[in-house]
């Protein structure tokens, strides 16, 4: 995808600058002298403009929403100045030349967390940390374990700076209409050979593909089959695991699929386009956002569940994305900032805002108010938010660092070589963990 090709250009931005922003004086000298323990004593601000980088749509929905519940129960003047800034690495572009310059910084940022490990690798020291402002002992235990571990683990001082937001897991978007004509109840397939079998059936039956694959290589596939078998592409500490007999594994159901041609190829920009006319489309719960309204003639014939199991003994959730929200020292309005941020995350009007936005929280407490009780029809009537919160329940415990958003690239490179050049899975692995390794000097788990 275009935004992964962007990665190398803005991580090698991160590289270049290192010197400059490790330089120049005291960084936190020069971004403010309150420390976050200090702000947290600090009475509420009643007057203020909070300006925030953050996607226009249902984020930007949700924080307006927000601003004026915080309004309402304080009695406060916030206002929001938002900055229609795209998530993943254009967010990380946006504000990268700043920090270096230590120019004057928005009020709030949202980053996705597979990203921000690029930003915190260098500039940690510029922001403010909600582990310092009290927010992860006092509201930390309301949020998924499994985000509270991504946060934990992206600064390298491994304290938490983020406000967490939301967590997305990959699950199994599937077409019960045309299941059901080819004679399948998709809730008994179990694993994964059970859903190839499946997919077999519906092709013969419908002529629908069971899935769709990037022409280009596959990656989404190969990192969700890995992760449900409990591994993740990076351990604790940071050292690469592609050469994992999971991710082998992984490559063995790929296989099986491409063998008996249940696979629909096209560009990964078009997946969704592809997807709809497949079987299933693997993906986060996002998707949910967005398939009612792009395909509304569909109404009706989509549910979703959890992916089936690699190995039913031990099966996990796979990540599928995530975002938190960051609050620079060397803005205007910080402590407004954190003092709304907090309110909008544990709030329970606030959260039932987003949820009606089709938004996923992290925090775990949403999804026990009747918002999430909400049936939705283009799924059958589906309780689409208690079927995502229980799969979010079971995730694996992932890890970011400043290279991991970079790996997907060397995956991709690994696939295309095993489907189209005829290359061994282990050759094909082996040389891009070399490479991978080379490039960032990471050790690799044999």
């Amino acid at each position: 995808m275009k935004y992964k090709k962007l990665l190398s250009g803005a991580l090698g931005l991160l590289a270049v600058v290192s010197l400059a922003a490790c330089g120049g004086g005291d960084s936190k000298a020069e971004a403010g002298a309150d420390s976050a323990k200090d702000l947290a004593k600090e009475e509420r601000v009643k007057k203020a403009s909070i300006e925030v980088y953050v996607p226009k749509g249902k984020n930007t929905d949700y924080l307006q929403k927000s601003i004026e519940l915080y309004n309402q129960k304080y009695d406060t003047e916030l206002e929001l100045n938002p900055v229609d800034v795209a998530p993943a690495i254009p967010m990380v572009q946006k504000v990268t030349p700043k920090l270096v310059a230590n120019e004057k910084m928005p009020d709030l940022i949202f980053l996705q967390d597979n990203n921000a490990g690029s930003v915190f690798d260098k500039f940690e020291d510029l922001f403010y940390s909600s582990e310092d402002f009290g927010f992860v002992k006092e509201y930390g235990k309301d949020f998924y374990d499994a985000k509270m571990n991504m946060l934990g683990n992206i600064a390298p001082s491994k304290k938490v700076f983020g406000f967490p937001n939301d967590w997305g897991n990959a699950c199994m978007f599937y077409n019960e209409t045309a299941f059901k004509e080819a004679g399948i109840d998709v809730t008994t397939i179990k694993n994964w050979d059970e859903l190839i079998d499946a997919g077999k059936k519906l092709k013969e039956k419908t002529g629908k593909k069971l899935l769709f694959m990037r022409d280009t290589g596959e990656l989404d596939l190969v990192k969700y089959l890995t992760e449900q078998q409990g591994v993740s592409l990076f351990d604790k500490n940071g050292k690469l695991n592609l050469l994992d007999d999971a991710v082998k594994k992984s490559y063995e159901i790929i296989q099986k699929l491409q063998d008996e041609d249940l696979v629909a190829y096209g560009n990964s920009k078009d997946y969704t386009v592809i997807g709809q006319e497949c079987g299933v489309i693997f993906a986060g719960g996002w998707l949910a956002s967005y398939q009612a309204t792009d395909y509304p003639d569909d109404a009706g014939n989509w549910r979703i569940s959890a992916i089936p199991a690699v190995d039913e003994s031990k099966n996990f959730s796979p990540m599928s994305g995530g975002s938190s929200y960051y609050v620079p020292k060397k803005s205007d309005n910080a402590l407004a900032a954190l003092q709304f941020i907090t309110f909008a995350l544990t709030d329970k009007d606030a959260l039932d805002a987003y949820m009606e936005l089709s938004g996923l929280p992290a925090n775990v407490t949403a999804y026990q108010s009747e918002v999430a009780q909400k049936e939705f029809p283009y799924y059958g009537n589906q309780k689409i938010l208690l079927t995502l919160d229980e799969i979010s329940q079971n995730s694996i415990k992932g890890y970011a660092f400043p290279y991991s958003a970079d790996l997907d690239n060397y995956i991709e490179a690994a696939s295309y070589d095993i489907k189209n050049n005829g290359m061994s899975v282990d050759k094909a692995l082996k040389k891009q963990a070399e490479d991978f390794a080379s490039k960032y000097n990471v050790e690799i788990n044999e």
